[in-house]
């Protein structure tokens, strides 16, 4: 998918869901500099559930929501759907922690913004999910950013996923020499 398309509904995105949203997942990761392919736009918002699906509907979209079990460590929800063609989920961050965002104006905007997860916020929200491309993308991140790795280590291993997130870090520091950030 193009990156332009991706972009440009990450807006319409953000414009909907206003204030306490940011983006997260493959898009935000490359806002921080870390390009990689994703065919989705992942937002984590602080909005209600039912407020999230009245502007989608408001909106005329169609979705799909799912409740999850958060005392078995699950999201409290997620909200799914297609914009454009393009798929995308809302989430409820886990246990309702607050996040932190920075707007970040890709070229394709023309100079518009959209408000992407923060550095520390997006590596904790990876290292929850806890998934390979998740712990991945923390590894290109703490590449990129060295002085996250102590803070990444920590919550990682918090979160119970510390092995497998070293594995990719070895794994990403023989791959290539260090990188500078962009941000």
């Amino acid at each position: 998918m193009k990156p332009g398309r991706l972009v440009r509904v990450a807006q319409k995105l953000a414009g909907l869901l206003g204030r306490g949203s940011g983006l997260a997942g493959g898009l935000a990761v490359a806002a921080w500099g870390e390009i990689r392919a994703t065919r989705d736009v992942d937002f984590v918002t602080t909005q209600p559930r039912e407020n999230v699906e009245e502007m989608l509907r408001s909106a005329g979209l169609t979705f799909e929501t799912r409740v999850g079990d958060p005392l078995s460590g699950d999201l409290p929800w997620v909200v799914q759907g297609e914009l454009e063609g393009v798929p995308f989920q809302i989430l409820a961050p886990r246990g309702a922690r607050p996040f932190s965002t920075v707007e970040i104006s890709p070229p394709e905007l023309a100079g518009a913004a959209i408000p992407v997860v923060s550095l520390a916020d997006l590596i904790r929200l990876k290292l929850e999910a806890g998934g390979p491309k998740d712990l991945w993308d923390v590894a290109r991140l703490v590449r990129r950013y060295p002085e996250v790795r102590p803070r990444s280590l920590e919550l990682a291993t918090l979160l119970q996923v510390e092995s497998e997130f070293r594995r990719w870090l070895e794994r990403e520091e023989r791959s290539l020499p260090p990188r500078s950030p962009s941000i």
